[in-house]
């Protein structure tokens, strides 16, 4: 008998999170996740995306749950382009269900309302019609909360107001806090939108010991197997759990056998490892940069126990040491220049 591949999500993937999201969804709540950058927020989009797939694992009723992706890394910075996303979005993400009824005929005054018509009748379609439950993730949404305008984001909350309010809702995933990206609109204090999830801000984590143990099980595999347990063990140690750093480490080592070499001194003088650590730093807020580098150099002071203890939370520091979640991300900013 074959021996199954290895499944790229293990029994228990993102157990947590998953089952709120969907307890969430269920009830037309929203909320949003801030990870570090390369933390796998992709990993649980493409879980989402595959939610139906995935019913016996999450054991809870998902038959009529949707979770459209309107991957912001396609915005083109203006209104329209934010509502052609969500409409392709909608339509990937209903295609297996009867077509919808037709919009009303119509003639939009302008290419924005006519989409915008489409999106309201295909939400009517699922929300009302078909009494659906809608999850519209915004994914790696940080540039579209920094550069509003708040006009465009005000109409993510009117269309729940049009009838769908209990089966519309929102997964926000940014990589930095959202209040503080929309600073310049003042997205606090003037946002319905933000009021959604103000009080449903969660962090998402470096993976756990199981989750990222089958990462590696997973890539190992694909790599024809070159690794032994005990390496994989010690990758998993040295990258902390965080999934990009995971797989560079993997990676470096599967290529170089680390025979002879201390793992921790090569690995952060390599320009993969480097890389992802750095785009791990740039991702944070300028306060979190500067206290997560003197966390590092065992520099902190009294000053910094704010930002710290907003590090603890979020998963990079430990709560009791306040070390690094990730000795090699630790080593990187010890000798981190700028």
């Amino acid at each position: 008998m074959p021996i199954s591949p290895v499944s790229r999500y293990g029994a228990n993937f993102r157990r947590d999170e998953i089952e709120l999201i969907i307890r969430f969804a269920q009830r037309g709540d929203s909320l949003a996740f801030v990870g570090l950058a390369g933390i796998g927020q992709s990993n649980l989009v493409n879980f989402l995306r595959q939610i139906k797939e995935h019913a016996p694992q999450v054991r809870q009723d998902v038959s009529r749950l949707h979770f459209p992706v309107v991957d912001a890394t396609y915005w083109e910075g203006t209104p329209l382009s934010l509502w052609k996303i969500m409409l392709d979005a909608l339509n990937q993400a209903s295609a297996q269900l009867s077509p919808p009824p037709e919009p009303q005929k119509i003639i939009p005054i302008s290419e924005e309302e006519r989409v915008l018509n489409m999106i309201r009748s295909r939400l009517h379609w699922l929300c009302t019609e078909l009494e659906q439950r809608v999850m519209i993730v915004l994914d790696d949404f940080d540039e579209v909360l920094q550069a509003g305008p708040l006009s465009m984001l005000e109409r993510l909350n009117g269309f729940r107001s049009e009838g769908n309010r209990d089966a519309l809702s929102y997964l926000v995933l940014t990589k930095r806090l959202p209040h503080l990206l929309g600073q310049s609109y003042n997205l606090a204090d003037a946002s319905k939108f933000y009021d959604l999830f103000r009080h449903h801000i969660y962090a998402l984590e470096p993976y756990g010991a199981e989750d990222a143990h089958q990462m590696l099980k997973h890539l190992n595999e694909a790599a024809g197997s070159p690794l032994r347990e005990k390496d994989l063990s010690e990758i998993r140690q040295l990258a902390g759990g965080h999934p990009l750093l995971l797989k560079a480490v993997f990676e470096l080592w599967a290529a170089e056998g680390m025979t002879g070499v201390n793992p921790l001194t090569y690995l952060a003088e390599q320009p993969d490892a480097q890389q992802e650590c750095r785009r791990i730093l740039h991702g944070l807020h300028p306060e979190e940069q500067a206290v997560l580098i003197r966390a590092a150099r065992n520099a902190l002071t009294e000053a910094d126990q704010a930002v710290v203890n907003h590090l603890v939370r979020r998963g990079v520091l430990t709560a009791d040491t306040h070390k690094l979640f990730s000795p090699l991300l630790d080593q990187f900013l010890t000798d981190y220049e700028g």
